[in-house]
Order: structure tokens, then sequence, then C-alpha cells
């Protein structure tokens, strides 16, 4: 009987070891090399990256003007040491998404231009300011940072040296895109519960 090989991890992750491998269904992100898995969301989080996920790509099929990506995905920010990170949803345009093939698992670069952050209770200030650090060095111009508890969406927008607050949408608000001026979602759609 034949011994079937594991795959180990190597100590410090390279691009080329992470294109190699296969598959791993579990969330993460790549920091300097080392993976970091995120703990496992709740169905309210599920329940609202999902939500989430409908209205952009109902908002992709209207306009055709790009991409809808639910996670996991990566976006690369950096090869050496390998850096990449996972929204909980995206939208990349069809410009940055170009003629890429939907079979290539490669990570996403260029960067899409709005990434969605639904906000874990393990989840620490410092973690996502980390985060937005890094999709602003590799130009994602727009993240919306949701909260299931506090059922609001924080706007911001992204330059490549900083961040700013562009808008906190309430329950009875609509959370309009600034990138993608006519990405409109009603906030209490966002935070639908079927029953």
């Amino acid at each position: 009987m034949a011994l079937q090989a594991q795959y180990v991890e190597p100590e410090i992750l390279t691009f080329e070891d992470y294109m190699s491998e296969g598959e791993i269904n579990r969330r993460y992100d790549i920091i300097d090399g080392k993976r970091e898995y995120m703990t496992n969301p709740s169905l309210l989080h599920q329940d609202v990256a999902f939500n989430i996920t409908e209205a952009l790509r109902r908002f992709q099929r209207k306009l055709r003007l790009g991409r809808t990506i639910m996670a996991p995905a990566d976006i690369l920010i950096t090869r050496k040491p390998l850096r990449t990170r996972q929204p909980d949803a995206l939208f990349i345009s069809k410009e940055r998404f170009g003629t890429r093939n939907l079979s290539d698992p490669a990570p996403l670069s260029p960067a899409p231009e709005l990434v969605v952050e639904v906000l874990s209770p393990s989840e620490s200030r410092a973690t996502r300011a980390a985060k937005i650090r890094d999709y602003c060095k590799v130009g994602v111009l727009e993240c919306w940072i949701v909260s299931p508890q506090a059922e609001t969406v924080e706007v911001l927008r992204l330059t490549h040296v900083a961040h700013e607050t562009v808008d906190i949408y309430g329950h009875d608000a609509t959370v309009t895109s600034i990138t993608f001026p006519d990405l409109a979602i009603p906030v209490a759609d966002i935070f639908a519960y079927d029953e």
C-alpha cells in the first residue's frame, strides 16, 4: 500500500510556493510569508456578506462595468515578502480585471477598486487598520466597513498614502459608492435576515 505524501507548508511561504500548492478551503491572509487563518465566520457574518455579494452581482449584471468576487479570493499586496488579503467581497472594473482567465488561481493584481470588510468580533482595530493600509498600497479606491452589530456601513476613500471616512450609513439610509456612483444599496437590504 503506497503512502500519499502530505503537503507541509514551508515556514516562510514564497509566491512560488503559494502558486504551486493546491486549494485551501479556509480563509486566510498571508502576512510576510506566514499564513494567518481567520476564525470561522458566524452565520450573521455570512448572511451579511452574502447579501452584499448579491447586491454587487445585481449591479454587475445591470451595468456590466466589472465583476463581483466573494471570499475567499486573494488580492496580491506584495510578492516579496508574500502578502495577500481576502476581503469578504469585492468589485473590480473590466479595465482592471482585463482578459484574466476565470480559472487562474493567482491572486488579483491589479487590485479591485472596491473591497468590503464585514467586521467580526474577533478582529482587532490594529488588524483592520493593517488591512486598510495594505489596500491603500495597491490602489484600492474604496473600502466599505460593515458592522453587523451596529447595522452600519462606513465608506472609506483610499489613496496610496491615507484613507478618510466619507460617510457612515445607518439602517434607514442607502449606501452609495464613491467609485461607482450608480452602485447604491439600501442598508436595510444588507442586514435583512430570512427567518
